[in-house]
Formats: C-alpha cells, sequence, structure tokens
C-alpha cells in the first residue's frame, strides 16, 4: 500500500513539475522602457474607436507623454483624445504603480492584432501591441 501511494505522489509530483507556462505576449515589458504598456480592450465610438491602456511604472517617478500613434500596416493613426492624464503634461504613478488611460482614435473598423501603439514621451519612444 505504501509503495502504490509512493507512486502515485511521484506521478503526481512528476506531471506537475512537466506542466509550462505559456508567456504573455500582449504587452510591453522592455528593461529600457519608461513604462509596460498593457492593453486592456477597445470600443467602438462614433468617431473611431477607443483603446483603454493599462500603463506600469516605478512608484512616484515623473513621466510625459507628448503623443500616441496607432500603427496598422503602413497607416498611421495620431491620438485624438486621452483621459486619465493629458498630453505633453508632466504625470506621476502613484504607490500602486498603475496608471489606466483612454485613448480615442479616427480608425474605423476591427482592431488587427497586429496594430501597435507608439508613446511619444520626452525620453523617446514606447512601442506596444494595441491588443491582446
Amino acid at each position: 500500500m505504501k509503495a502504490i501511494r509512493l507512486a502515485a505522489i511521484l506521478l503526481l509530483a512528476g506531471g506537475a513539475a512537466a506542466t509550462v507556462a505559456t508567456p504573455v505576449s500582449a504587452q510591453v515589458s522592455a528593461v529600457d522602457a519608461e513604462f509596460n504598456v498593457i492593453p486592456d480592450k477597445s470600443t467602438p465610438t462614433d468617431s473611431g474607436i477607443r483603446l483603454q491602456v493599462i500603463l506600469m511604472g516605478y512608484a512616484n517617478t515623473p513621466h510625459t507623454v507628448d503623443s500616441v500613434d496607432l500603427k496598422i500596416g503602413e497607416k498611421v493613426y495620431k491620438a485624438t483624445d486621452i483621459d486619465g492624464l493629458d498630453f505633453g503634461r508632466s504625470f506621476q504613478f502613484d504607490d500602486t504603480s498603475v496608471q489606466v488611460i483612454e485613448l480615442d482614435f479616427p480608425f474605423k473598423g476591427k482592431l488587427p492584432k497586429t496594430a501597435t501603439l507608439t508613446f511619444h514621451t520626452a525620453d523617446g519612444e514606447v512601442v506596444a501591441p494595441a491588443r491582446q
């Protein structure tokens, strides 16, 4: 009986060790990026599309987003509005290190998985997928 229990435990432990987590590919997580970008959801609007995006960075560090572009193929759409922060004005991540923003773009249609967002900042560009 002890041999059967031992075999069952080893079998279960071996099965758990063989499980591999799938990597998340719908976010930018670069060491040299000012902040990480996680696309959340997209909603059609009368004038185009609204993207809800989560920015993650170090708490209490200042950043400035001058503009954001949505690139689909070779076509680039500039954000017409942003909620959660202001273009060209400094903001800081609070103690949670999370900032949820909404971006409006004059793009109509279904957002392809190959679409990217480019955040133009004072320290360079942060490029991330526009959808999961």
